[in-house]
C-alpha cells in the first residue's frame, strides 16, 4: 500500500460506523413509533468545524442510496430567515437534476403543477412533490445548527412539526459543543416537538492520531517525518482547527517533496542497483553532514581503509549506503515501536500527564526521550510504584503489541506474575512494591525544640517482598530496552535520506503570504513578468523605478507608496498622466480609463478607501512591510 493511500484508508473507515448507525436510525424510524414527534438525530461532531462538512457530505451520500428518501443539507449562511430557509429546503428537496438551471427547473414544475400557483416558500409544494414521488421520509440535516439563530431554529422546528402528519420529516442536527448547550438554545415548546437519539462522531484530533499512526507505523514505510516538520503540522492543526483532510494533504506533500526534490531518495528503491545510480549522486552522499560524522567515527575506530574506499570507490560507497540504509530504517521501526510501548505504559499508569502518540513520536525523533529526560524519569518512577492489578493489565497490553524484542521476556514475566497472584488469592488488596506510598510512613522527632520529619519504610510481607523483586525484573527489562532503542535518529548515517525534516516547503505552500507577494508584484513587476519592458533602469535590482511600460496598477502603486496617509486624487492623476504620456503613446481618454481601473484595483485589494474628511482624497489603509 502506498504512503498516500494509507491516510485515505483511515479517512474512509473512521466515520463509517457512525454514518451507518445514523442511516439505520433514519430508515428504521417511523412516525407511529414516536407519536406525533419529529424523529431527530443529534450528531455530536466535535469542535472542529472544518471537519463537519466532509462528514455531512458522506452522510448525505449514504442516505441518498435509499430511492424513497431525500436528504437536504442546510447551513446557516443559506438560512438568514425563515423564508430563505424554506425556499432552500423546498428547492433542494424537489430538484431532480442539480445541473439544471433554476428557471428550467421551475418551468418543469409549472408544466406538471395543477391548481393555483404557490409561493416558492410554501411547504405545500414539498407536500405535493412527496406525495407524487411516494417519498417515505424527507431528511433535513442542519450541518452547523449552533450557528443558526435560536428563534429561527425554534420556529422552523415548530413549523415542520405542524406538517408532520402530511410530510414525513426526519431532522439531523450537527452539534459542535454539547447536547446541553443545544437544549439551552431551543425553547421548551420546540424541544417537546423532538424525539430521537444521540450519535457521537469520532473527533478530529482522534482521527488525526489514527492517520498519523498509520503513516509512521508500517513495515513498508521507506521514510519518516522529522520532529520539526511534525511539530509544525500538529501545531498548525491545533491552532487553526483545520480539517483532517488538510493535514492529510500536508502529509502527502511531504512525501512528494522528498521523492521529487531530493535525488538521493532513489536509494530507497528496493531494486536499485549500482549501474542505475549516477556518479553525481555519490558525490552528493560524500557531502552530507552525516557522511562526515560517519567518516570521523570510523577514523576514531581505526578503520581508515574503509574511509579511503568510500571516498575513492563508488562501488564500496554503494555497499555501505545499502547496508546503513537498511540498519537506519530498522532503527526507525524500533523507535516507532518504542513510542507505542511508551503510550501503552502511560495509559496504565495513574496520575500521569497525558501525551498523545504523535507528541511522543515528535519527542522521540528529536532525541528528547533519553533516560535523563523528565518524561522518562517520571515514567520509570511510576512503574516502580505500580501495584499488581495495574501491572497485570499492563503486561497483557505489552504482550498484545507483539514487540519482537520484548514479547518472549514479557510473556515469562506474565506467567511469573500469574503464579505470584495465584499464591496470594486469599488477600483482597493488590500486591504493592517497597516503593509504593502505602509502605512509606513519616516519623516525627523533636530535637532541640525542632520538629524533624523522616520517611521510614514499613516492614514488607513476604508476598509484597516477592512482588518487589518481580517488579524490579520488569523495571530493569524496560530500562535496558528504552536505553537501547531511544536514540537520536539524526546521529545515524544517511538520516537525510530516510528522515524528511524540511519546514520551508510546507511553510511556503500551506502558510503563504499573499500580501507580501502582492506588494512585491506591484513594486517589482519584472520579477513576475520577466519581460524587457519592465526591467528597472540600468538593469539593476531597484524596484522603485517608474516607467510607462510597466503595468498601470504597478505605476499607481509606486506613486501610492510615495504619498502620505491622505492622498489627493487630482495630484495622483497628474503624476500618473505625466508618466504614461512620457512617450506619447496614449491619449488622455485611454490614460483616464487606465487610471480609474488601477485605482479601483487598489481599492479592491484593500490599499485605499474613501475619505470622509475630504471628498477629493483617498485614505491610505496599508503600508508596505507592516
Amino acid at each position: 500500500m502506498s504512503a498516500s493511500s494509507r491516510p485515505q484508508e483511515v479517512l474512509s473507515k473512521v466515520d463509517a460506523a457512525t454514518v451507518e448507525s445514523i442511516r439505520a436510525f433514519v430508515t428504521s424510524t417511523s412516525i407511529g413509533q414516536l407519536g406525533l414527534k419529529l424523529p431527530t438525530g443529534l450528531v455530536v461532531a466535535g469542535p472542529s468545524i472544518a471537519s463537519h462538512g466532509q462528514f455531512f457530505e458522506n452522510l448525505a451520500k449514504a442516505l441518498a442510496t435509499d430511492a424513497r428518501s431525500t436528504c437536504v443539507k442546510l447551513t446557516s449562511d443559506e438560512a438568514t430567515n425563515l423564508k430563505n430557509l424554506l425556499k432552500t429546503l423546498i428547492k433542494k428537496a424537489t430538484s431532480r437534476n442539480p445541473d439544471l438551471d433554476e428557471d428550467e427547473d421551475e418551468d418543469r414544475d409549472l408544466v406538471r403543477r395543477k391548481g393555483p400557483k404557490l409561493l416558492n416558500y410554501d411547504l405545500q409544494i414539498l407536500y405535493n412533490w412527496s406525495k407524487e414521488q411516494s417519498t417515505d421520509r424527507v431528511i433535513v440535516a442542519f450541518q452547523d445548527s449552533e450557528a443558526f439563530d435560536g428563534a429561527l431554529l425554534a420556529e422552523t422546528v415548530e413549523l415542520l412539526h405542524s406538517w408532520l402528519d402530511r410530510i414525513p420529516f426526519v431532522l439531523l442536527f450537527g452539534i459542535a459543543t454539547s447536547i446541553e448547550n443545544f437544549h439551552d438554545k431551543l425553547p421548551r415548546s420546540a424541544i417537546r416537538c423532538l424525539e430521537g437519539a444521540q450519535f457521537d462522531v469520532v473527533r478530529a484530533d482522534e482521527v488525526l492520531e489514527q492517520v498519523f499512526q498509520k503513516t509512521i507505523d508500517n513495515d513498508n514505510i521507506p521514510i519518516w517525518l522529522g520532529p520539526s516538520l511534525c511539530g509544525m503540522l500538529l501545531d498548525r492543526q491545533k491552532d487553526h482547527i483545520q480539517s483532517v483532510r488538510a493535514s492529510v494533504d500536508a502529509l502527502k506533500y511531504a512525501y512528494m517533496s522528498h521523492f521529487f526534490a531530493n535525488p538521493l531518495s532513489m536509494f530507497l528503491q528496493k531494486d536499485v542497483t549500482f549501474k542505475n545510480v549516477p556518479k553525481d549522486h555519490f558525490e552528493a552522499i560524500r557531502n552530507l553532514p552525516s557522511f562526515r560524522r560517519y567518516a570521523e567515527d570510523c577514523l576514531e575506530l581505526g578503520e581508515g581503509e574503509l574511509v579511503r574506499s568510500m571516498l575513492q570507490d563508488d562501488q564500496s560507497l554503494f555497499e555501505q549506503i545499502t547496508q546503513n540504509l537498511t540498519s537506519g530504517q530498522q532503527v526507525m521501526h524500533q523507535i516507532v515501536n518504542t513510542v507505542e510501548l511508551l503510550f501503552v505504559i502511560r495509559n496504565h499508569i495513574p496520575r500521569i500527564a497525558d501525551l498523545s502518540r504523535s507528541a511522543l513520536y515528535v519527542k522521540a525523533v528529536a532525541g528528547e526521550l533519553d533516560m535523563q529526560s523528565p518524561i522518562m524519569r517520571d515514567l520509570l518512577l511510576s512503574v516502580k510504584k505500580s501495584s499488581s492489578d495495574v501491572l497485570s493489565a499492563l503486561l497483557e497490553d505489552v504482550v498484545a503489541l507483539d514487540n519482537k524484542k520484548l514479547s518472549s521476556a514479557v510473556m515469562k514475566l506474565q506467567a511469573q506474575l500469574k503464579r505470584l497472584l495465584d499464591s496470594s488469592q486469599g488477600t483482597s488488596t493488590p500486591l504493592r512494591s517497597e516503593h509504593h506510598l502505602h509502605h512509606s510512613t513519616l516519623r516525627t522527632t523533636v530535637v532541640a525544640q525542632k520538629v524533624e520529619l523522616r520517611k521510614q519504610k514499613s516492614n514488607l510481607s513476604k508476598k509484597d517482598s516477592a512482588y518487589s523483586e518481580f517488579l524490579k525484573q520488569f523495571y530493569d527489562l524496560i530500562e535496558i530496552y528504552f536505553s537501547d532503542t531511544l536514540i537520536n535518529p539524526k546521529d545515524l548515517f544517511l538520516h537525510e535520506v530516510f528522515l524528511y525534516d524540511l519546514k520551508s516547503p510546507h511553510r511556503d505552500v500551506f502558510m503563504p503570504k499573499p500580501r507580501f507577494a502582492i506588494e512585491r508584484a506591484l513594486s517589482a513587476p519584472h520579477d513576475y513578468l520577466d519581460c524587457e519592458c519592465c526591467v528597472p533602469a540600468g538593469g539593476g535590482l531597484d524596484e522603485a523605478t517608474l516607467s510607462s511600460t510597466q503595468p498601470a496598477t504597478a505605476i499607481l502603486y509606486q506613486l501610492y507608496l510615495e504619498s502620505g496617509s491622505l492622498i489627493n486624487v487630482s495630484d495622483l492623476w497628474s503624476a500618473f498622466n505625466a508618466i504614461l504620456n512620457d512617450d506619447g503613446d496614449f491619449d488622455e481618454a485611454q490614460v483616464m480609463a487606465l487610471f480609474q481601473r488601477s485605482l479601483a484595483e487598489l481599492k479592491y485589494m484593500g490599499f485605499i478607501k474613501s475619505s470622509r474628511k475630504k471628498a477629493d482624497h483617498v485614505a491610505k489603509v496599508a503600508w508596505k512591510g507592516l
